[in-house]
């Protein structure tokens, strides 16, 4: 999958059906969305999507951290599996943010990508002010024919609203179960192992350490996590337990992932892990000694090698 990081695309790819939206998370109803783009293809033009980097929301309001659901690489990921042909993401800046609807249509829509297809979710909005939608799209596509538009409605699961907000309530409040089940997947991250004060070796545990300010905050507490190692050196997924949080008996402020893998004495210092978060054990606490934090670890270990999911 090709990526672009502005308007000025080969011509291969003009003429294209393209998906737009900020697609956080890549969730059940983006993906109803992308899946619509490659059907309307039917493979015989090139799919695209285009997206914007930071998210307008991290834009507006500075929430740089503890926001995203899947920042650009995970979101590639995700887009390359699904048979997306390219990918614009595009910086959002104050250039896009004062664009009126019908410039961000003729200027970048039309004349710069020569779209021939335009496909978006039905609470799409865009331009100035976000004083465009998808009424005001699909009038601009009858009235001069310049592409065609598809409005993709609304789904939710048992009337309840998928959506990324959604989601990142349910991440925060440890109902992973909920948000996997939105995502259609088990939620991921990617980051870099740091190194840590090494006092998980107190108890008898090597962690890999990670810092995850960019995603969404989830819920302080114990998981259990498949991790891949981002390494050609490393060929299987491993299994393990995670904590996330700030280590109250130690009594560590900054939130931290720390990861236990079964059966790993590899060193993996500055390597990049993708961790799943398969179940939430346990919610972060405090405990009276390091010897009574042990005894729960090990606990958590058996509940998660009992487990039906192991």
């Amino acid at each position: 999958m090709k990526v672009f990081r502005s308007f000025r695309i080969p011509k291969i790819f003009h003429n294209s059906v393209i998906a737009i939206g900020n697609f956080d998370g890549v969730h059940i109803g983006h993906q109803k969305v992308i899946k619509e783009a490659i059907r309307i293809s039917k493979k015989k033009i090139k799919v695209g999507v285009l997206t914007f980097e930071p998210h307008p929301k991290c834009y507006f309001k500075k929430e740089f951290f503890f926001f995203r659901l899947s920042p650009f690489r995970i979101k590639y990921l995700l887009l390359k599996e699904m048979g997306v042909d390219f990918m614009l993401n595009i910086k959002f800046n104050s250039n896009l943010v004062n664009l009126k609807p019908k410039e961000f249509i003729e200027d970048i829509l039309v004349k710069n990508l020569n779209v021939s297809h335009v496909v978006t979710g039905f609470d799409f909005v865009f331009g100035n002010n976000q004083s465009g939608n998808v009424k005001t799209m699909n009038s601009y596509s009858k009235e001069t024919d310049d592409f065609l538009f598809t409005e993709v409605p609304e789904f939710r699961i048992k009337k309840s609203e998928i959506s990324s907000s959604q989601i990142r309530n349910y991440l925060r409040n440890g109902k992973l179960r909920e948000s996997n089940k939105m995502l259609s997947r088990n939620w991921q991250i990617i980051s870099r192992v740091i190194s840590g004060k090494k006092q998980a070796r107190q108890l008898g545990f090597r962690t890999a350490n990670m810092k995850i300010n960019e995603y969404c905050n989830m819920s302080h507490g114990v998981y259990f996590v498949k991790v891949e190692v981002l390494d050609s050196n490393f060929k299987k997924t491993f299994k393990g337990v995670a904590n996330y949080g700030v280590k109250p008996t130690f009594d560590k402020n900054e939130p931290l992932l720390e990861v236990h893998l079964f059966d790993f004495n590899e060193n993996i210092y500055g390597k990049k892990l993708k961790v799943e978060f398969i179940k939430h054990i346990r919610k972060e606490k405090k405990f009276e000694s390091i010897e009574k934090l042990k005894d729960q670890i090990i606990k958590d270990i058996k509940i998660i090698k009992n487990d039906r999911l192991f």
